[in-house]
């Protein structure tokens, strides 16, 4: 009765690895038919970077009552004076107005200094980079200007917005924009 045991167990384990071994090749079979179906990660397509890069929800939040967003082609830094120079595709935007040193002992202003030095140097890398603009835009729709003094009878005003790093800075504003002093093709821009 012990001798059949063994042998009966043997061709059961024998047949059963036969049955099993065609079920677990087709489904091999198949899933490298759907990896090769599949294109590698290198190939899948990204969207197109937008042309304002980390600026594309500001610029286009200004300009939803009409304006122009222009690229701005160089910063001139003002060490001395903690002022900017803007310049852009149509011209000279003009200086940007000045920083003030705060803090309460000369090693804080110091601290502060080298601060808006750095920030300085990154707006003019950005700008030399092609990832700074100068935007024109309807008073109404500037929040940081409306409450600001200056002349608020003209509609347009500007802000010099930057891309550091991936974030979108806000690098210096111009209370008002005289429409007249402007490039006549900037002009028809902001009509449009």
């Amino acid at each position: 009765m012990n001798a059949p045991f063994p042998g009966v167990l043997a061709a059961a384990l024998l047949s059963a690895a036969i049955a099993t071994m065609p079920a677990d090749a087709a489904p091999r079979k198949r899933n490298t038919r759907a990896l090769a179906a599949v294109p590698p990660a290198a190939s899948v397509t990204q969207p197109p970077a937008d042309r304002f890069l980390a600026c594309d929800v500001r610029v286009r939040d200004y300009l939803r009552e009409g304006g122009a967003a222009i690229r701005v082609t160089k910063i001139e830094v003002d060490d001395a004076r903690l002022q900017l120079n803007i310049h852009h595709e149509y011209g000279e935007a003009g200086k940007s107005s000045r920083k003030y040193l705060r803090g309460d002992t000369e090693e804080e202003m110091r601290k502060n200094l080298r601060g808006i030095l750095d920030e300085f140097a990154a707006a003019a890398k950005a700008a030399a980079a092609g990832r700074a603009w100068y935007v024109i835009a309807a008073r109404k729709v500037m929040p940081e200007l409306r409450e600001g003094s200056g002349d608020t009878t003209n509609p347009w005003t500007a802000i010099v917005l930057a891309d550091f790093e991936g974030k979108c800075r806000p690098i210096t504003f111009y209370q008002s924009v005289d429409r007249n002093k402007l490039d006549p093709e900037l002009g028809k821009k902001l009509d449009e």
